[in-house]
C-alpha cells in the first residue's frame, strides 16, 4: 500500500471491507477477512454473542447496508498488528430485519506477506438516549 501510514492504510482497508460488504464481493472480503476472523456483538437475534467467519460470511449475501459513516477513528500501530477503534453509523437490513444504529467496533488487523487483513471485531450496539 505504498508510502501510506499504517493508519491511512487501515481507515482505507475499514472503508473498503464495508464497500465489500455493500457490494457483496465475496472475493474481496476472502482477502480482507482472515480465516481466524471471529465477530463478537451485544446484539445478534436469539441472544447469541458471537459469530465464526463462515457463519459472517454466510450473512453477506443477506446484509444490506445503505448507508454507513465511521467517525473517531482510532488506530493503535503494534508493527504487524494493529487495533482500530471506531463509532459506526449504519443503516442496513439482514434477511429484511432492520440492523441500523449507532455502533462501537473494534477491529483487530495482522499484516501477513505484507497485507493487512482483519481478525476479529468487537461491535457493541449503542443504543439512542430517548429525546426528553
Amino acid at each position: 500500500m505504498g508510502g501510506r501510514s499504517t493508519e491511512e492504510q487501515l481507515v482505507a482497508l475499514e472503508h473498503e471491507w464495508t464497500e465489500a460488504i455493500v457490494e457483496n464481493d465475496l472475493e474481496k472480503l476472502e482477502r480482507i477477512v482472515g480465516q481466524e476472523y471471529t465477530l463478537a456483538a451485544n446484539n445478534f437475534p436469539g441472544g447469541r454473542t458471537r459469530l465464526s467467519r463462515q457463519e459472517w460470511m454466510a450473512t453477506v449475501p443477506v446484509y444490506e447496508v445503505h448507508s454507513y459513516e465511521f467517525a473517531n477513528v482510532i488506530v493503535h500501530d503494534y508493527e504487524d498488528s494493529a487495533v482500530v477503534l471506531a463509532e459506526l453509523e449504519l443503516g442496513a437490513t439482514v434477511r429484511g430485519e432492520d440492523r441500523s444504529g449507532g455502533f462501537t467496533v473494534t477491529d483487530v488487523w495482522v499484516k501477513r506477506n505484507g497485507r493487512w487483513q482483519v481478525v476479529a471485531r468487537s461491535s457493541v450496539f449503542v443504543p439512542q438516549a430517548p429525546n426528553t
